[in-house]
């Protein structure tokens, strides 16, 4: 291994010897030092600039061969029906704009400045065509023109697949 390097009982060793006792916290300071060639002791002050740098350790001790713990990654998962639930709920008090098409054309600008009440604009829809329901402008099903007591409504009919709202 190269200089600063530290091999995997160097590790054990001072990974041990800081389990020890409380005591111990400086001489494993002095035991990191002496292994990744810092020049004693008297030195420790000076190691910042001659000695390698916590970059240096870390990438000379590679990626961690410890797994990651998967008891822990299968908690969050019987947790986060829960827990997407209770996000959820802080989603349901969100107002969307509800938008029921009739049906579009296309106007010259000059035409649209034309029109005048009593004009009739004719739309790409025929009657009884189901009509688009939006919200938010993303198209989410379709429905059926109904009139309740003197009021438009739409009663759906389809509500539109997650890949074909897209």
């Amino acid at each position: 291994m190269g200089e600063g390097s530290l091999s995997q009982d160097d590790i054990d060793a001072l990974l041990g010897s800081g389990t020890g006792g409380s005591s111990g916290g400086s001489d494993s300071l002095a035991d990191l030092d002496a292994l990744v060639g810092a020049t004693g002791g008297g030195g420790s002050s000076d190691s910042g600039d001659e000695g390698p740098s916590f970059a240096d350790i870390a990438a000379a001790l590679g990626p961690s061969s410890t797994p990651a713990p998967t008891p822990t990654k299968q908690a969050p998962r019987s947790q986060s029906s829960g827990g997407n639930t209770a996000n959820l709920n802080l989603l349901l008090d969100v107002t969307l704009s509800l938008t029921v098409e009739l049906g579009r054309t296309n106007m010259f600008i000059k035409d649209v400045l034309q029109l005048s009440e009593g004009n009739i604009v004719e739309l790409d829809k025929n009657v009884g065509e189901e009509l688009d329901v939006l919200a938010n402008g993303k198209p989410i099903g379709r429905g059926k023109l109904i009139v309740i007591d003197d009021y438009y409504g739409v009663q759906i009919t389809q509500i539109l697949d997650p890949s074909e709202r897209l």
